[in-house]
């Protein structure tokens, strides 16, 4: 016999026609076990609620479409069993359900995507050829397959934004680039056949691209597809230093990083700002200063001895050389 279960899941909703701010419906329904988030959500639509709004095709994980947030964690709805989210659920026998964040709600799950989809046109989200479209179709353009590993996990992305969902950053700076840009200017970059390599890089490592990225490694964490996103930030950041393009905030930031470990073997937090936005800029945030002063957030102009700081400049050096090998 199958197991069965009543459960609740509580859907938030937006009408922006009726409704002045979002609520949540509580829909109680009884599940067999291993029955989707998605096929839960069909059926309330099909025999509860009619205007339930989501978005869904495929059904199958490829177009990723249904991403929304389940108990709180952005993820595909068709491939999200029920039962495996009672198990992280806050209360017996619910399940929240929510629209990704970072994005504007149009209407109950659904988010606007447009400014996605105008990110992957600025910072050119494709492969222009190399070769003369006077050539195209007469022969094949190949890769080599040293080259296709590079980029071969990062082409599994299907655009589902969960990782915009999730990243830090893109709350705190909605124009930020956001991983999943950077993750297909990384996999443009690689190929071989590609003609705008220089154009993108220089792009992608202004201001509000790469060196914005704060390594919280929430889109390596919620990756439907398990991609490693953050070896594609960090291989930008190496070209982008590699071909001399690091004068941007972010890229002075990381910079005065790498010399403080290389030098010092720990962060000197008090110089950090002027070494990257300049003594000028520095200047105009004496004020602010000033208020963390006499809220005790000021770092120390003084750090007090690091135990074992020798070690740290040892991995440094071992990681510039190609060597992993972090042992005393």
């Amino acid at each position: 016999m199958d197991e069965k279960k009543e459960i609740s899941f509580r859907v938030q909703r937006f009408d922006p026609q009726l409704d002045t701010g979002i609520y949540y419906d509580n829909f109680r329904i009884t599940i067999e076990k291993g029955v989707t988030i998605l096929r839960a959500l069909n059926y309330i639509k099909d025999n509860i609620d009619s205007k339930l709004t989501f978005r869904v095709f495929c059904q199958a994980g490829i177009c990723g479409s249904c991403a929304m947030r389940v108990n709180g964690v952005s993820k595909l709805a068709c491939m999200t069993q029920v039962w495996t989210e009672l198990e992280t659920s806050s209360e017996n026998d619910l399940i929240l359900i929510e629209p990704i964040k970072n994005f504007s709600l149009i209407r109950d799950l659904v988010v606007e995507m447009e400014p996605l989809v105008e990110k992957l046109k600025n910072y050119y989200s494709w492969v222009k050829p190399k070769m003369p479209a006077s050539e195209m179709g007469k022969k094949e353009f190949s890769i080599s397959e040293e080259t296709f590993q590079k980029y071969d996990q990062a082409t599994d992305c299907i655009l589902c934004a969960s990782c915009v969902s999730e990243c830090l950053m893109m709350e705190v700076n909605p124009e930020y680039i956001s991983p999943v840009i950077l993750l297909k200017s990384y996999r443009m970059n690689v190929d071989e056949r590609d003609a705008m390599n220089e154009v993108r890089l220089k792009k992608v490592a202004s201001d509000k691209g790469v060196w914005d990225c704060t390594h919280c490694y929430k889109c390596v964490e919620h990756c439907v597809k398990n991609i490693d996103i953050m070896k594609g930030i960090h291989e930008l950041r190496h070209e982008a230093m590699t071909k001399g393009l690091h004068r941007s905030e972010g890229a002075k930031h990381a910079q005065a990083f790498f010399n403080d470990i290389k030098r010092k073997g720990h962060l000197v937090e008090a110089t950090l700002i002027p070494r990257t936005l300049g003594i000028f800029k520095t200047l105009k945030m004496v004020p602010t200063a000033i208020k963390m002063f006499f809220k005790g957030r000021m770092p120390p102009v003084f750090v007090r001895s690091i135990p074992h700081k020798r070690y740290v400049k040892k991995i440094y050096k071992n990681l510039k050389k190609g060597n992993y090998s972090s042992k005393r």
